[in-house]
């Protein structure tokens, strides 16, 4: 996520090519080709089709919606990639300036300000197509000793997180890798299923041909809303007021739904 040497940049395009875009440290471009003064450090993880780099260029839903808003108030951004994790700790010490898709919560309420929703999240159970599983529950998937790969510190919602403190179940969640890799750690049984957005998994599945390999369940959990989250160690608060009112007017005004459905 971070933007830094041209010899890092070209590193990034090769890793994204082959499909291991999670292990680069860093990409950097900016959102225009204006010269402007205000610069902007979006922090981002390979979660296609919501931001992604593609053939040296960031691409995807939240990183067109928020380019949108940063043009508009003459913003160029740098894109810093980590893990979810290290992007919390980044933004939470104004290393990184914001965040996209993140559900707004107490904890992260104390060192972050959030735009209005501009989207739902949800998440579906993406398991091996061989599997006989046809069940709509989390919990009895879990009962049958199945490990779910789930991301660090992404928020599923309560009923997720009171499996996950559960004696029985708990030590079947497994930290897995996000994105690509996790679909590919389903098919070679390192675990059994992974909790995905269903927008994010679907494309996934078609963008890679593993229709044949991997399947989406019955397990819905539901959508939450999310928001792009900004550090408050790291913009001038009028800056991201600006942003936030920009944001706001986007989604009053349906400029978000176009730019989904292109993804879709």
């Amino acid at each position: 996520m971070n933007r830094l040497s041209t010899l890092l940049l070209a590193s990034t395009f090769f890793l994204a090519a082959c499909g291991g875009g999670d292990t680069n440290p860093s990409t950097n471009e900016t959102a225009t080709n204006t010269n402007y003064d205000c610069v902007i450090k979006y922090g981002w993880e390979p979660r296609p089709p919501y931001q992604f780099l593609h053939n040296g260029e960031m691409q995807g839903i939240d990183v067109e919606i928020f380019k949108k808003a940063a043009d508009s108030n003459q913003c160029n951004i740098q894109y810093v990639q980590k893990s979810w994790t290290e992007l919390l700790t980044a933004l939470e010490a104004g290393e990184i300036d914001v965040l996209g898709g993140a559900t707004e919560t107490p904890d992260r309420q104390v060192y972050a300000d959030f735009s209005v929703p501009y989207r739902n999240e949800s998440f579906s159970l993406f398991i091996r197509a061989t599997s006989d599983f046809q069940d709509d529950s989390l919990a009895s998937f879990l009962s049958g000793g199945n490990k779910v790969g789930i991301t660090n510190d992404y928020y599923y919602g309560g009923d997720v997180y009171n499996l996950m403190n559960h004696p029985q179940y708990g030590p079947l969640f497994i930290d897995d890798n996000s994105g690509e890799q996790s679909f590919y750690n389903v098919i070679y049984s390192t675990i059994d299923g992974v909790l995905t957005d269903p927008i994010e998994g679907r494309y996934i599945i078609k963008r890679k041909g593993l229709d044949s390999q991997i399947k989406e369940s019955n397990v819905k959990i539901p959508s939450e809303n999310v928001s792009f989250m900004f550090s408050k160690e790291g913009l001038a608060p009028e800056k991201v007021k600006a942003l936030q009112d920009t944001i706001k007017g986007m989604v009053t005004n349906n400029e978000v739904n176009p730019v989904m459905a292109k993804y879709q």
